[in-house]
């Protein structure tokens, strides 16, 4: 008999404690920035997969870069932690007294980290060069090859326009360099003048750059690269601060395989080594150099806890080079969970057309969370640790206790992760906010305020 009213006290409270939570919901979402807002939310108890709340959890919304979560898990559970990418190098002909009678060829591999800033170890380039140095070639009566040079850049269809060519819409390709991403330094005066250009690194061959950035006397990082792959002419407009010496706007590099071409010329030309760039018919091949890319596990790292769009449209290639949506909802259904409602346009959240339920991304979190290995988990940003949750975790209750993909454009707030509760509990979440007003921080806090809530419960 008591274990029979200990139940329904436990129904009772647990009853009381949803109540309160739903409550605190409603009061949030009533605030000015979010009250004419598409809000979709889904909490579940990870070991038992009890609803803790829900609102709208089936609403279809734009998650920005927390698709990302869709993109590593299903990698992850594809091809395992230890995957690695091969990039192969070559050289044909014949090296006599000094001379190379024939060419270096690159084949590619796919591998997104060549020389890239996240994994700053490997030297690519560096390890290149001082292999042909070692074989003691002077003179390369050929050119550099790089087997996939021209394929067709391969642009999701619903990338805003403006987004293109700026770093974070670096596309991804069979051969990748320096995350594909050049850096334009830009030198300015006083509030009001023009912009001058200072460098460009690494260098763009055959792009011209159309420079109408001007001097603020604000503080502001507002200046943006417009134009596509095949544009010859790139446009630089908006503002950046006033009087400083260099001031650096990222763009995408749009055709990495020549712009490796040309630093490679340059770095051999340093080193004493010419390049005639000779038509040479290609002979026999002689492997110059192997490298292996880090494992899957640590690209997915920083593919979460970076945000990189090239990661992880590299990891969507590996779930499908051909149809990546379908495939998703294809092994969604696989794991059990319900995968009507999506529409995915690419990997990283770029897209503005991406939509996909709140309780999707926390059923894959619940499964992951038993079917991953702690590579997946460990991606994730960590509240009062990495940046992008400090105003998200900032409360005491959530500091230690939250570990989220954070995703964001214009007009959205979304964040899903793990969440632990006062009662030791792990909770699985996913918080989408669509067509917010005003101050995005203001959303941020509204986010957070609900999880101190259900934290606190």
């Amino acid at each position: 008999m008591k274990s029979g009213w200990l139940f329904f006290f436990m129904l009772i409270s647990m009853a009381s404690a949803l109540g309160q939570i739903r409550t605190a919901g409603r009061n949030l979402w009533g605030r000015d920035e979010v009250k004419h807002a598409a809000i979709g939310v889904c909490v579940k108890n990870v070991e038992t997969g009890q609803i803790v709340y829900e609102h709208n959890p089936q609403m279809a919304l734009r998650p920005a870069s927390v698709v990302k979560l869709l993109s590593s898990a299903l990698a992850l559970k594809r091809e395992g932690d230890s995957l690695t990418y091969t990039t192969k190098f070559f050289y044909t002909g014949e090296i006599d007294e000094g001379r190379l009678f024939g060419n270096i060829v690159i084949q590619a591999g796919g591998d997104p980290t060549l020389d890239s800033k996240y994994f700053p170890k490997a030297c690519f380039i560096d390890s290149l060069v001082s292999k042909v140095v070692n074989l003691g070639i002077k003179r390369i009566h050929g050119n550099i090859i790089v087997e996939t040079e021209g394929e067709p850049a391969s642009i999701p269809g619903s990338w805003p326009w403006e987004d293109v060519a700026n770093y974070y819409g670096a596309l991804y390709h069979s051969f990748n360099y320096r995350d594909n991403t050049y850096t334009i330094n830009l030198k300015s005066g006083k509030p009001g003048t023009q912009t001058k250009i200072v460098s460009v690194v690494p260098s763009v061959p055959g792009i011209k750059l159309r420079n109408e950035v001007m001097a603020s006397v604000k503080n502001v990082n507002d200046a943006w690269i417009y134009g596509g792959p095949e544009a010859a002419t790139l446009l630089i407009q908006g503002m950046i601060p006033a009087n400083r010496s260099s001031f650096a706007v990222k763009g995408a590099m749009h055709h990495p395989d020549a712009c490796f071409r040309a630093e490679l010329e340059k770095r051999l030309k340093e080193k004493g080594v010419l390049l005639d760039k000779q038509r040479i018919e290609e002979g026999e091949r002689h492997a110059l150099l192997s490298l292996d890319s880090p494992f899957l596990k640590d690209i997915v790292y920083y593919t979460n806890k970076n945000s990189v769009n090239l990661f992880a449209e590299a990891l969507g290639e590996l779930i499908s080079p051909t149809d990546y949506a379908r495939t998703v909802k294809v092994e969604l259904s696989h794991i059990g969970i319900d995968s009507c409602g999506i529409t995915l346009k690419d990997a990283s959240g770029l897209s503005p057309a991406n939509a996909v339920p709140a309780e999707v991304f926390t059923d894959l979190l619940i499964w992951a969370k038993g079917h991953l290995s702690d590579a997946f988990v460990s991606s994730l940003p960590r509240g009062n640790v990495d940046w992008g949750l400090r105003v998200y975790s900032d409360h005491p209750v959530l500091r230690e206790n939250v570990i989220a993909k954070t995703g964001s454009m214009s007009g959205v707030r979304a964040l899903a992760g793990y969440l632990k509760n006062q009662k030791g509990e792990t909770l699985a979440f996913t918080i989408l906010v669509n067509n917010y007003v005003g101050d995005p921080v203001k959303v941020q806090e509204i986010i957070r305020d609900l999880l101190k809530d259900i934290a606190d419960k």
